[in-house]
């Protein structure tokens, strides 16, 4: 059976004035022509759709179910020409992109030229942990993710962004804090403060503490680097930050932030998205500019 929009209109109208030659009037078509259409959705649907009365029609308990989803469709279709105009006038969709920690820093300044140049442009940031968002990109509830450390799934187009430097944050009287740099074997003996499971710094600890020939000391899980900062101030702890999470507080919280000369002291941001959407011209302009600036 297949329905065509002016029945389905022409059978709303009808339920809604108790008449089919008033619904007739009102969609300007005669009644004779009304009542064949009407007919003819009955003969198709196999169904009676409405009880015939002197007063006019009502409808059966199938005609209702009809009349209710036929709403549906026409509230649905009547909003695509506005939803075309609103696109054309802008054009430019939203995009959503999802940054881990790190990535929220780094990618402000990126995101300020742009839509300096693109005043158009509806970027819709928001924070989150690499393993999540990359789920969220991979599903198509994120337009762009900013991650770290985790290797994104083959689903996904990836393009390296930024490699930013990792460091050992150390209270100011910490015993470590006249340092320069040092490596991070030599901090292990003191206590760790590092991120939550899920995070790209959680991954990295992880894979830091494989490397070492004893195993440093993970005393506290936190899910900020906010909260990290702030134990560090307090003496609960060292920890490894980014340096885009550390420098700019470093004077302000009186923490010291030492420079790691380990090789893999560093967190590498990608930008991900779905190998479909990398084809987008907004998605693929974006990036071009994030990876540009």
């Amino acid at each position: 059976m297949r329905f065509d929009l002016t029945t389905l209109k022409l059978f709303v109208s009808v339920i809604e004035h108790g008449s089919i030659a008033r619904a007739a009037k009102r969609e300007h078509i005669v009644a004779s022509a009304a009542s064949k259409r009407i007919a003819e959705l009955e003969a198709g649907l196999g169904v009676a759709l409405l009880v015939r009365q002197h007063a006019g029609v009502v409808p059966t308990a199938a005609g209702e179910a009809l009349a209710r989803h036929a709403r549906e469709v026409i509230k649905t279709l009547d909003r695509i020409p506005g939803a075309l105009t609103t696109l054309a006038a802008d054009d430019q969709p939203d995009i959503r992109i999802l940054a881990n920690q790190t990535g929220v820093v780094v990618v402000a300044a990126a995101l300020a030229t742009y839509i300096a140049r693109r005043p158009g442009a509806r970027i819709r940031l928001e924070e989150g942990q690499s393993l999540p968002i990359i789920e969220s990109v991979a599903g198509g509830s994120a337009d762009i993710g900013i991650i770290g450390h985790f290797q994104p799934t083959d689903r996904l187009h990836v393009v390296p962004y930024r490699r930013i430097p990792l460091m050992l944050v150390v209270p100011a009287s910490h015993p470590l804090a006249g340092r320069g740099a040092l490596s991070f074997a030599e901090a292990l003996e003191f206590d760790l403060i590092t991120l939550v499971q899920g995070t790209a710094l959680r991954g990295w600890a992880l894979a830091a503490a494989a490397r070492m020939p004893c195993e440093p000391k993970f005393t506290m899980q936190v899910q900020s680097y906010e909260v990290m900062r702030a134990m560090v101030q307090a003496s609960l702890g060292i920890a490894v930050m980014p340096a885009a999470n550390i420098l700019p507080y470093e004077g302000l919280m009186q923490v010291r932030a030492i420079a790691l000369t380990d090789d893999w002291a560093h967190m590498q941001l990608y930008l991900v998205c779905d190998r479909a959407a990398a084809g987008i011209p907004a998605i693929d302009e974006l990036l071009t500019h994030l990876t540009a600036a």
